[in-house]
């Protein structure tokens, strides 16, 4: 699909902002009735004649400013990584690096939380309604970039630090990912009985990679030659 905007401002905007070209009042019009139909009822509500219907546009206009349907999840799906890059952005770099990995894992949960629709678009069930662009996608990527650099952080000083940092950022967003999804489908309550065994599940991960960079610069003991 042909993305039409700007990367850049993608990037920085958080839902509620305008990524149309000009930042025009239409096209404002246009996704904030997007994005009123998706909160409301999920992507499944999301058409051509509803949204312009509700944003009192004709639907050609709507065609112009976001080639159709496709424009418009693909600027909701922006929005919902563009907040999740924000709440990592609002957790303070700790003096604990480990803390500091746990609270960006509790703000992926959070984000997850406070915009389900926008997740399911982003990582969740309808995921598979649009395809990002090359730009979107590397977007969307930078927020995992944000977490390896601190697991890297909390991991010695290594020759294969930041490979080991990128695998165990990636368990974590796993993780993070398959824990918010069951809590979506209410199989893991939503409670603090929950974010205890989050944080308790994100600290067996950190302790396993420690443990296993541990073992892979130990010295290595010479064994006894056979007499």
């Amino acid at each position: 699909m042909l993305w039409m905007y700007n990367n850049d401002v993608m990037s920085n905007a958080t839902p509620g902002t305008d990524p149309s070209p000009g930042g025009s009042p239409t096209g404002q019009a246009m996704l904030d009735a997007a994005r009123a139909l998706f909160v409301a009822e999920g992507v499944e509500a999301i058409s051509v004649r509803r949204v312009a219907t509700l944003a009192g546009c004709t639907t050609m206009a709507l065609y112009t400013h976001f080639s159709g349907k496709d424009g418009l999840l693909a600027a909701l799906y922006d929005e919902g990584f563009a907040e999740l890059a924000r709440a990592q952005r609002a957790v303070p770099e700790l003096v604990d690096p480990v803390a500091y990995v746990l609270a960006l894992c509790l703000a992926y949960r959070e984000t997850a939380r406070r915009f389900p629709h926008h997740y399911a678009l982003m990582l969740g069930r309808f995921s598979g309604e649009h395809q990002p662009s090359r730009q979107s996608a590397a977007a969307a990527l930078r927020t995992l970039d944000t977490l390896a650099s601190a697991v890297s952080a909390a991991l010695s000083d290594a020759p294969d630090r930041q490979a080991r940092a990128t695998s165990t950022a990636r368990q974590l967003f796993a993780f993070c990912h398959g824990w918010v999804s069951l809590e979506a489908m209410t199989f893991i309550a939503n409670d603090q009985s929950s974010e205890r065994q989050f944080t308790a599940a994100v600290d067996a991960l950190l302790e396993h990679a420690a443990a296993m960079e541990r073992r892979s610069t130990a010295p290595r003991r010479e064994e006894n030659p056979r007499r």
